[in-house]
């Protein structure tokens, strides 16, 4: 019985999973089903005003990575330009987080300022791209109302 003491387990040793993981992989099933119903957003602003918050924490390095794979699954799978959001958020970070942070007390008309900003802006920013690569330029329509609703009224109540 000596011999199997030591793999008993100890009480204190548990091991919680981690939900971001079984979030990842539900946020892909969605962004599938997304892409098959038009008029549910793919979380574009949602995901973007959740990098803007936790972007320079530590903790947080991991989801943020998996937003960016989810988004960049959102992209291939809308028929975006590949990595262009990373480019966007990049670009909007540097130039406009700062401004905003600092200008705009108020957190409800921030969170509506940037999902607002992201969904218009990454348009533009889409559309910049196929001027330049002389590709077809990307739609614009009532979904992007929809869109940019939705986005926010999910950030105000899970974020």
């Amino acid at each position: 019985m000596q011999t199997f003491s030591n793999m008993r387990r100890n009480s204190i040793n548990y091991r919680v999973v981690n939900p971001t993981y079984i979030l990842f992989i539900l946020a892909l099933i969605y962004g599938l089903v997304s892409s098959i119903y038009y008029y549910l957003t793919p979380l574009i602003g949602l995901s973007f005003y959740y990098l803007i918050e936790h972007f320079d924490d530590e903790e947080y390095y991991l989801p943020n990575f998996l937003i960016f794979i989810y988004i960049s699954y959102i992209e291939i799978n809308r028929g975006l330009f590949l990595f262009s959001f990373v480019i966007f958020f990049f670009i909007f970070y540097q130039l406009t987080m700062k401004l905003i942070k600092e200008s705009i007390i108020c957190k409800w008309c921030q969170t509506v300022l940037y999902i607002t900003l992201t969904y218009l802006g990454y348009y533009f920013f889409n559309l910049f791209l196929a001027n330049t690569f002389g590709l077809e330029v990307p739609s614009i329509g009532w979904a992007y109302v929809v869109f940019i609703i939705t986005d926010i009224f999910l950030a105000m109540i899970f974020l």
